[in-house]
């Protein structure tokens, strides 16, 4: 070959190499942006290197067609020539004309064909999947499934020696099927109601059967079961979906994994092909990052994470926290299970500070972790370690516009509403999340509960309460939002016979037994019986002590000092009483957060020992970082304000209490700050603090303040509105604390019977026509 046509041919291949090199870029980005098949992109590389000995040969003859049509002409100027008589050596130059059948133009327009009819083929492969034809169709499209369909997730079948491997798989696919906004994963807990309700073990493995059975019961359409079978030294991995009345296989898909340590990224890959085949978006099942980047690359931790999950939602929640604390130590940026790990911490409020550590890892990690966990991590982290709530907000928002039916964003946005006091919004968040999730939605409903009352709407509360013990007939929660519901509407005979109902249903339970003392103790607090309740609370310490719970034993004490400080008059009692708690569990020997700095404060200021009170919230600021009391501050405020009421500072005791005003509830401040106006001499303001406490509805408001303080402020309120003239008010007020308290302990009697001859000489007189402020 000589060296023009050398020149001329690499040219040629210069120019090829580089219009495929932008075909392919093109097609890349076409694959993304419009979310077109991966093997459309194979095909265009076919296509290209089938093209290239066509550009070659095409080079090559038209490098001769140009030599032949150069020596062509330069024959005709001989001629010419000779014509003209010029000399020759009598012969022709003559050649033969070039072939012309393999020209530029032909290739052209056969690459145009090809792509054409490639470009063709992808198109109807398109259309056939968007209508849901044929055996490349959406399920969703072809209308077997609906738009963000509600699935159940059996366990996949486990043909392996490893016990654990099977529950580690389902768990990772779970992961990779929770990033589908086509579909909604049932939530696990959700699936365990409706087992306990179907009367079956929830803790038993939900294989496709079972899986079936729970689908046809709550109305869902499809369940998802696996398979896992080893093959040599790796596995191969198969997923169907399943219709669930029929046990009909709408499709079905499998993937090999070497070893275990590409048994993720298998998962992975089955995962996508079901989401694909259901009818999600290439563009978006591309969009994920790879399981193994967004979990763990470590099997092992991936076994004890879905250990820690399942032992979780059975309750378990000291063996999930063990798990999750193995998981993390084997993958230290595991950030999913450190967000696990501080939920539960969270959830069961022990150790704030391993709480706030395991949510700012996850927060750390956030680069490993799913959109939707992602989402969910910024939230709790803002939350619960920042207490930058508008963040928080933010982040719930994002991930319902992208997961609109995500019930757990709509729950903790709706508290975050709720800490805000938007009831309202709150309300709305929760009934949805109600309507998605019945299945396990116990939480959802008492929640609902919370804000139908927080606006007044008892009713309404009351037709949730049905609804709620209906599907959940041996749920816990519900008797104990009953029994709420009750004490909020001042009726403590009905919540009595709720908590002792479910103490009974629950005597099994050491949790439960510990929750229904505390709410006997209320009731029995809140009407004045004293002895009763101290009874109560005395066996739950019994039980925190058995346990080795210091900070809960010291907290009963706490609790029962402020009876002898607030109802018996007795601080000597109260501060004998601290001294011989702090004896057996001294606070050095307390985690600094668990230590009840706050109460102590407000107990030794009540009973005078103001020194004592300053040096625990000096004590308490430098001890225990602000992020680990999780109240805003809230707790310290209302202490500084008791001591200043004690040192006669009433003005500043008001503006503590009102910057301890925060969170959801809007009454728990007011009968303190109804004390302050007090001492400040202001009985107006008094008047309508207190008011608007007992007439302002929360649904909590026995364990938050009603224990001590409602029996005070219905005899505050007669006596005041008794010196203002008002005598039907007085009257109507001093035969409320005449009814709370008639069943009240003996040394308490005085003042009821000093309130009767109130009521007495009062109703003697003629009525009063002056009204309170």
């Amino acid at each position: 070959m000589d060296v023009s046509r050398r020149g001329y041919l690499t040219r040629v291949l210069v120019v090829y190499l580089g219009a495929s090199y932008a075909v392919l870029e093109i097609t890349d980005i076409f694959i993304d942006q419009i979310g077109l098949p991966d093997w459309f992109f194979p095909g265009v590389i076919v296509l290209l290197l089938f093209g290239l000995p066509i550009v070659v040969a095409t080079a090559l003859v038209q490098t001769r067609s140009r030599q032949a049509e150069a020596v062509e002409s330069e024959a005709s100027r001989h001629e010419e020539a000779s014509a003209a008589g010029a000399w020759t050596d009598g012969e022709s130059a003559r050649t033969e004309p070039a072939t012309h059948w393999l020209t530029w133009r032909k290739a052209i327009v056969g690459f145009v064909a090809a792509f054409a009819i490639w470009g063709l083929v992808v198109a109807v492969y398109m259309t056939m999947r968007a209508v849901g034809f044929g055996p490349v169709g959406s399920l969703v499209a072809a209308g077997v499934l609906e738009e963000r369909e509600r699935i159940i997730l059996a366990e996949f079948q486990n043909n392996t020696s490893d016990p654990l491997l099977a529950q580690a798989a389902t768990e990772a696919f779970r992961i990779d099927f929770s990033q589908s906004p086509i579909v909604t994963v049932m939530d696990p807990a959700s699936v365990d109601q409706v087992l306990i309700r179907m009367q079956r073990d929830p803790g038993q493995p939900l294989d496709a059967e079972l899986a079936r059975e729970v689908a046809i019961r709550e109305g869902v359409k499809a369940v998802v079961d696996g398979e896992i079978t080893p093959v040599g030294r790796g596995f191969v991995l198969s997923a169907r979906l399943v219709a669930a009345q029929d046990g009909k296989v709408l499709t079905a898909h499998r993937e090999t994994a070497r070893d275990t340590s590409a048994l993720i990224g298998s998962i992975d890959q089955l995962s996508k092909k079901l989401r694909e085949r259901m009818g999600e978006s290439l563009k978006t099942i591309r969009a994920n990052e790879p399981l193994d980047q967004v979990t763990t690359t470590s099997l092992e931790a991936l076994r004890m994470y879905s250990q820690a999950v399942h032992a979780a939602d059975m309750g378990n929640n000291e063996r999930a926290i063990a798990l999750l604390e193995e998981a993390v130590a084997v993958d230290t940026a595991f950030a999913m299970a450190w967000r696990k790990l501080g939920i539960v911490l969270g959830n069961i409020e022990r150790d704030r500070a391993r709480e706030v550590e395991a949510l700012t890892k996850a927060h750390e990690h956030r680069d490993r972790l799913t959109e939707r966990e992602r989402f969910m991590t910024l939230g709790s982290y803002h939350s619960a370690v920042t207490d930058d709530n508008e963040r928080a907000i933010a982040a719930y928002q994002s991930l319902l516009e992208v997961y609109p039916n995500d019930t757990w964003a709509m729950n903790n946005l709706a508290i975050l509403y709720l800490e805000a006091r938007d009831y309202r919004r709150a309300n709305q968040l929760f009934r949805r999340a109600v309507e998605w999730d019945s299945a396990g939605g116990a939480l959802y409903y008492g929640n609902v509960v919370t804000t139908q009352v927080a606006l007044g709407d008892f009713d309404g509360a009351n037709l949730t309460l049905e609804r709620f013990s209906e599907r959940f007939p041996e749920h816990p929660s519900a008797a104990l939002s009953a029994a709420s519901l009750a004490s909020s509407r001042f009726d403590y005979e009905t919540a009595r016979e709720h908590v002792l109902a479910l103490r009974e249903a629950q005597r099994a339970s050491e949790f439960w037994q510990i929750g229904t003392s505390f709410q006997l103790a209320q009731i029995a607090e809140v009407q004045g019986r004293l002895a009763e309740a101290e009874q109560y609370l005395q066996e739950a310490m019994a039980v925190a002590a058995a346990q080795g719970q210091g900070n809960m034993y010291v907290g009963g004490a706490i609790r029962i000092a402020f009876y002898d400080v607030m109802l018996r008059q007795n601080p000597d009692v109260a501060l004998d009483r601290i001294a011989a708690a702090l004896e057996r569990y001294p606070l050095s020997s307390l985690k600094p957060h668990e230590r009840p700095y706050g109460g102590l404060a407000l107990l030794y200021a009540l009973t005078g020992q103001q020194g004592r009170a300053t040096s625990l919230l000096a004590e308490w600021d430098s001890a225990v970082d602000r992020t680990l009391r999780g109240d805003n501050g809230a707790e310290e405020a209302v202490a500084r304000g008791v001591l200043a009421l004690s040192e006669d500072r009433p003005q500043a005791a008001i503006a503590e209490f009102r910057l301890a005003d925060t969170g959801p509830c809007e009454i728990c401040i007011l009968p303190l700050l109804g004390m302050a106006f007090d001492a400040a001499e202001q009985p107006d303001s008094v008047i309508r603090v207190y008011e608007k406490y007992i007439e302002t509805p929360w649904l909590t408001r026995l364990g938050e303040n009603d224990w001590w303080a409602l029996a005070g402020i219905y005899e505050r309120l007669a006596g005041l509105y008794e010196l203002n003239g008002n005598t039907e008010e007085a009257v109507r007020y001093y035969n409320r604390f005449v009814e709370l308290w008639q069943d009240a302990d003996p040394e308490l009697q005085p003042r009821v019977d000093a309130a009767r001859r109130s009521i007495e000489r009062l109703s003697a007189e003629p009525a009063s026509a002056e009204a309170g402020p």
